[in-house]
């Protein structure tokens, strides 16, 4: 094994790792049973990349909490017709890394499978709507126009009142 490789790979099993505890977060956090059942699924597939991997690496790693913690947010902010083909888009992106180094670490074959499904998965879930999983991006769009006119208003006041106290 590269340098090179041995890098890519504990990158890669780091963000599988990472995986796991997104997908997770995401089940206690989603209200459509099915979505919540799905996620916990990737998140055991992603637990067995991750071992794929290590067998290749030898490196014992522990999953990051920030990224699952992102998604969550984005999640809340954005809803799941937005957010899970942005994360399909991850999982596909995977394939051409994977596929790299498949030729000297044929356990990545499966991985590579996995990644597609997760990617169509995510995908099909985000055609399942539901009331909950409206976005709320606009809503906090709109706080902050409010908020930016109110900063606004308030300086032409400010300003108002600076040229009525200049004219006594």
């Amino acid at each position: 094994m590269t340098e090179e490789q041995k890098k890519t790979l504990i990158k890669s099993q780091q963000g599988e790792l990472d995986g796991v505890e997104t997908y997770l977060m995401l089940a206690d956090t989603v209200h459509n049973p099915s979505d919540r059942k799905a996620f916990k699924l990737l998140a055991a597939d992603e637990g067995r990349h991750a071992a794929v991997i290590k067998k290749y690496t030898g490196t014992v790693l522990k999953p990051g909490k920030l990224q699952a913690r992102a998604v969550t947010i984005l999640y809340h902010i954005l809803g799941k017709k937005i957010l899970y083909p942005l994360m399909a888009r991850f999982e596909y992106d995977a394939i051409p890394k994977y596929r790299a180094l498949e030729r000297d670490f044929p356990e990545l074959e499966s991985v590579i499978n996995d990644e597609k499904r997760h990617g169509d998965t995510l995908h099909e879930l985000a055609k399942n709507g539901e009331e909950e999983d409206i976005p709320k991006w606009p809503f906090i769009l709109a706080a902050i126009m409010i908020l930016i006119r109110t900063v606004q208003l308030v300086r032409i006041i400010r300003k108002f009142v600076a040229k009525i106290r200049q004219l006594h």
